[in-house]
């Protein structure tokens, strides 16, 4: 039987966040700050959009055609209450990325965004969705991309396994997700409470795991829980956006990375480091 959520957290719900670095109209002074031309946008899609929040602001405050996905149908059910109360026809649908990057029925696109999705997927999603970029960008588009970033999230790499493989191996599907991930943060505090080499060769490992308890448990679980997570070098994320004739244009951020293509244009924006 296909695991429909491809490895991807579904026991519990995704945070309500807006995340600004989304919007067109930000990124089009990051571009004016490089000297860069930033298209006009008439249509856009967010690949992975959670609950909704920022493609529903964006679509309700332009008049830009909004299209998207997420896999999780009750992220896409809400996403399409807030689109009914605001009036826009942002068009969102609950399929996965293969399956929506396959459509036929989608235009080609002047801004593509991704947040939170490149570090948290499978290899071969990543192929699917590099070839979608390489499809159905328009020259002088533009991609938006946030993920996490090497070498800022190598020392948090063996914790994060840590909390996974407990949960994963001492804890039981019964217990409920949050619940597994309180214990397996019980025991990495206990752990690192015996002094290992680890921390003391990572001393703010330590601060970076007493941070996490002021998180939500929505935040944590997507965050660390996901069966493929993968923080990766800006070189390799260049490298594999290159095949959709990407190039770096600029960052979103100070800590954050932008692309721009070779033929067309494409950004990618926003790389999350660990001290974000």
């Amino acid at each position: 039987m296909t695991d429909w959520t491809d490895g991807y957290v579904a026991d519990i719900d995704y945070t309500f966040g807006y995340y600004s670095e989304l919007n067109p109209l930000r990124l089009r002074l990051a571009f004016l700050n490089r000297g860069l031309h930033f298209p006009e946008v008439g249509t856009a899609c967010e690949l992975g959009f959670g609950q909704g929040m920022s493609v529903n602001l964006h679509a309700a405050a332009s008049i830009v055609q909004w299209f998207g996905t997420d896999f999780n149908p009750a992220h896409t059910q809400f996403a399409r209450q807030l689109a009914a109360v605001s009036g826009t026809n942002t068009e969102l649908f609950d399929q996965s990325f293969a399956e929506f990057c396959s459509r036929t029925d989608l235009p080609n696109f002047d801004y593509i965004a991704l947040h939170g999705v490149w570090s948290w997927i499978s290899d071969e999603n990543r192929a699917v969705i590099v070839d979608f970029l390489q499809r159905k960008l328009k020259a002088g588009g533009v991609v938006y991309v946030s993920y996490n970033t090497q070498p800022g999230w190598a020392a948090m790499m063996p914790m994060r396994d840590l909390l996974a493989d407990h949960a994963d191996i001492m804890g039981s599907q019964g217990q409920g997700i949050v619940s597994r991930f309180d214990s397996a943060l019980q025991f990495a505090e206990q752990l690192l409470a015996t002094k290992p080499n680890y921390s003391r060769d990572n001393p703010l490992i330590p601060e970076r795991l007493e941070k996490l308890k002021g998180h939500s448990h929505r935040y944590l679980v997507h965050e660390y829980f996901n069966r493929n997570w993968q923080p990766l070098s800006f070189s390799r994320t260049a490298g594999l956006l290159s095949a959709a004739k990407l190039n770096f244009a600029c960052s979103a951020q100070k800590p954050c990375r932008i692309f721009v293509p070779i033929n067309r244009f494409a950004v990618i924006i926003g790389s999350k480091a660990l001290s974000d």
